[in-house]
């Protein structure tokens, strides 16, 4: 079973201090700390590690970015879930194209929610 990008962009849009396009979609605030889904460990990443998850950030946020004139434009709940279900399956994709687990996106994304310096020198490779 595989967990939901949802959860995983909310838990990343909260370390950054942002809110999940899908989540404002659904005219929901970011969730906090319990956005991430209960089984994600936080990582302790390397280097490299933050390297991957910077650029990977990157191409998972331009992504989900195309997806939210769609979901603005959503008639109904039932087509907001069908644009969520491609977006999981697409962002799922990002992440792993770029040679990330989900699981590591999502334990590291949980770190820099927990790790201010952490978060800064990942927000330094953003730049």
């Amino acid at each position: 079973m595989q967990p939901s990008v949802k959860a995983f962009l909310a838990a990343t849009a909260v370390a950054f201090g942002l809110f999940s396009p899908f989540a404002m979609a659904q005219g929901n605030a970011a969730p906090t700390n319990s956005a991430a889904p209960a089984a994600t460990q936080v990582v302790q990443p390397t280097d490299s590690q933050l390297e991957q998850y910077a650029r990977t950030y990157k191409k998972v946020a331009q992504t989900a970015s195309e997806y939210q004139p769609r979901l603005d434009a959503a008639k109904s709940d039932a087509e907001r879930q069908t644009i969520v279900q491609e977006a999981d399956q697409r962002l799922v994709g990002v992440v792993t194209s770029n040679g990330m687990d989900l699981a590591d996106y999502n334990g590291i994304s949980l770190a820099i929610q927990q790790d201010p310096a952490l978060r800064q020198r990942v927000e330094g490779m953003l730049k």
